[in-house]
């Protein structure tokens, strides 16, 4: 992994965990009475967010695009660098979601940038302060891969 993408893993971590408001996760009972959260398997076909991106997911690691080619190939997994810690982010179909190693409540935009193209993924968290999270490139049932804002690397994220 170059020395730069490891910079930006290590801001990007750092940012996460010190910004939005810091409160504890909601437990489980919040979750349950509060009608924002939905079912894992739920899915609303009318959101105009990225239907085929909601549900919740876990950070499994970081790979350096080697050969620019925005897709995550079999010998760049082979150096996929796992994170120290368990983030999760639950994207709901009306826009609000959880983003945690900060546990952020705030909700999330994945709109084609202004030049057109691929959906990039920002959050934004109660204050309504922007979250920049990246490009996403390749949506599967099990897989979301987002390159990061500025670098050549993809973050891995596993469907919960």
């Amino acid at each position: 992994m170059k020395p730069n993408s490891i910079i930006v893993l290590i801001a990007a971590i750092f940012f996460f965990a010190n910004c939005g408001d810091n409160k504890a996760a909601t437990d489980e009972t919040e979750q349950a009475n509060n009608p924002s959260f939905e079912n894992k398997g739920e899915q609303a076909s009318n959101s105009g967010q990225g239907d085929d991106i909601i549900g919740e997911w876990e950070l499994l690691g970081f790979v350096s695009d080697t050969n620019d080619n925005l897709q995550v190939d079999e010998e760049e997994r082979k150096n996929l660098t796992t994170p120290s810690f368990k983030d999760y982010m639950k994207l709901n179909s009306d826009g609000t979601g959880l983003f945690t190693i900060a546990k952020m409540d705030g909700r999330y935009e994945a709109k084609p940038k202004e030049n057109g193209g691929k959906n990039y993924l920002t959050w934004f968290d109660t204050a309504n302060g922007p979250h920049k999270i990246g490009t996403i490139v390749k949506v599967t049932k099990d897989e979301l891969h987002i390159k990061e804002p500025g670098g050549n690397g993809l973050f891995i994220w596993k469907r919960l």
